[in-house]
C-alpha cells in the first residue's frame, strides 16, 4: 500500500495498527488452513480471543468448513469476495454479518493469508423482518377481518330471520354465531396488540397445571365438534410456579387453536388427536402441545416464529405464533418445535422455575385422582 501524507501528516506503522483495532468491523486475518491467525478489538469483544482455532467453528460451531467459504475463494482465485452469514457470538446470540474477504501478499506476491471483515448488519435484519412482519399483517388481517364480517352479517341475517319468524331455536342459532365471530374480533384485537408494543407481564404464584386445565375446558367442545380427540396429560411434580396465568393461557391456546386446525384441514387421516401436556426437568417447567396432523410444510420450518403464515388448507399458524413467541421471549423462556410430515407437529415451551410452593394444588390433585381428561368422541 502506498504511503499517504495529508496536509504533512504521514500515517506510521502503528497508525495502520491503530486502524486496523479500531475499525468498527469484526477482523480476522487467516492462514490457508482457514485458521485465525489475527483478529482485532471488536472481534475479540463479540467471539473471545480465538487465534489459532478454525474460523467455522469459531463462528458458527461447525465441525467442517462452510460450502461457500469466501475466505476460501479468495486464497483459490486471489480476488474479493463478499457473502451474507449468520454467525453465534461468544454468547450464543445469533448476529448476520456483511464479509468481505481480501488476499495478504508477500514479497514475491504469493497470497499467505486473507483477511476477513465482516459488518454486524443485525439491527438491519431486525427492522427487515419487522417491515416484512408488518406488511404480512396487514394482508393478513384484512383476510381475517373480511371472513369475521361476512361471519357476522351471516350470524345477523339468521338471527333477524328467528325474530321474524318467531323462531327462538332460529334466533339462538344466530345468535351463537354472532357470539363467536364476536370473540374473533376480540382475538383478533388481542394479537394485534401484543405485536404491536411490548408490555409489562405482572409475575405471580400460579398454578399452571390449573391453567392447562382451563384452556382444555376452553376447547374440548369445539374438538368434540370436530371430531377430534384432545387430550390433557399433567405432570403431579409441577406445583406452584412464578409466571403470569393470562401469558400461558394465551400461549397455549395459540398452540392448541392452531394443532386443532391442522387436524381439522388435515384429510389424510380419520382419526386425528391432539394432546396438552405439562412436565419438569429440575428447574425448567415444559408445557407442549402435539397433534398428528399434517405435519408443518419443509420450506415453513425456517421462518415459522419469524413470519405470518397463514395457509389453512395445511395448517392453521399465523399471527397467533408470533405472538406467542413473543410473550415466550418477554417471560424469559423458550420455545422450540419438531415436526414431520404426515406424522405430526409438538410445540414444547419452557420456563425456568423460580418458585415451587406446594405440591397440592388443585391441578396435582387431579392426578392423583388418576383422571387424564380427555373429549368424549361419539
Amino acid at each position: 500500500m502506498d504511503r499517504i501524507n495529508i496536509d504533512g501528516w504521514e500515517p506510521t506503522r502503528n497508525d495502520y495498527r491503530q486502524l486496523f483495532q479500531k475499525v468498527p468491523c469484526y477482523i480476522s486475518v487467516q492462514n490457508p488452513e482457514l485458521r485465525i491467525i489475527q483478529t482485532n478489538e471488536l472481534f475479540r469483544q463479540d467471539f473471545g480471543d480465538r487465534v489459532g482455532e478454525l474460523c467455522y467453528n469459531v463462528y458458527k460451531r461447525k465441525t467442517d468448513p462452510c460450502p461457500e467459504c469466501p475466505v476460501a475463494k479468495t486464497f483459490a482465485d486471489g480476488q474479493v469476495h463478499s457473502s451474507e452469514e449468520q454467525v453465534i457470538t461468544r454468547d450464543g446470540n445469533e448476529a448476520f454479518v456483511i464479509v468481505y474477504t481480501s488476499p495478504i501478499r508477500n514479497e514475491q506476491g504469493e497470497i499467505v493469508a486473507v483477511m476477513e471483515m465482516s459488518t454486524n448488519i443485525t439491527p438491519v435484519k431486525r427492522l427487515q423482518t419487522e417491515l416484512t412482519m408488518m406488511g404480512h399483517t396487514v394482508a393478513t388481517m384484512a383476510h381475517g377481518i373480511k371472513n369475521i364480517l361476512t361471519g357476522l352479517d351471516g350470524g345477523i341475517y339468521v338471527v333477524n330471520s328467528g325474530l321474524n319468524n318467531k323462531d327462538q331455536k332460529e334466533t339462538l342459532k344466530g345468535w351463537g354465531i354472532v357470539q363467536r365471530n364476536v370473540a374473533r374480533i376480540s382475538s383478533l384485537v388481542k394479537d394485534i396488540l401484543y405485536c404491536a408494543k411490548k408490555r409489562g407481564h405482572e409475575i405471580s404464584v400460579i398454578e399452571p397445571n390449573q391453567v392447562v386445565l382451563e384452556v382444555f375446558d376452553l376447547f374440548h367442545e369445539t374438538a368434540a365438534l370436530e371430531k377430534i380427540q384432545l387430550n390433557v396429560d399433567i405432570d403431579p411434580q409441577l406445583g406452584s410456579v412464578q409466571l403470569n396465568s393470562e401469558d400461558l393461557h394465551t400461549i397455549l391456546s395459540n398452540l392448541v387453536h392452531n394443532a386443532l386446525e391442522a387436524c381439522k384441514f388435515d384429510l389424510n387421516r380419520r382419526e386425528h388427536r391432539v394432546m396438552i401436556r405439562t412436565d419438569h426437568k429440575g428447574p425448567i417447567a415444559i408445557f407442549e402441545v402435539s397433534d398428528n396432523g399434517p405435519g408443518l410444510p419443509e420450506e415453513w420450518k425456517s421462518y415459522v416464529f419469524t413470519e405470518i403464515l397463514s395457509t389453512k388448507e395445511r395448517y392453521g399458524t399465523g399471527l397467533g405464533l408470533l405472538v406467542t413467541k413473543k410473550i415466550v421471549d418477554e417471560l424469559g423462556g423458550q420455545i422450540t418445535f419438531s415436526s414431520h410430515p404426515k406424522e405430526g407437529s409438538t410445540f414444547r415451551v419452557s420456563f425456568p422455575i423460580k418458585s415451587v410452593v406446594s405440591s397440592n394444588s388443585s391441578s396435582n390433585r387431579y392426578h392423583q385422582s388418576g383422571l387424564i381428561k380427555s373429549t368424549t368422541i361419539g
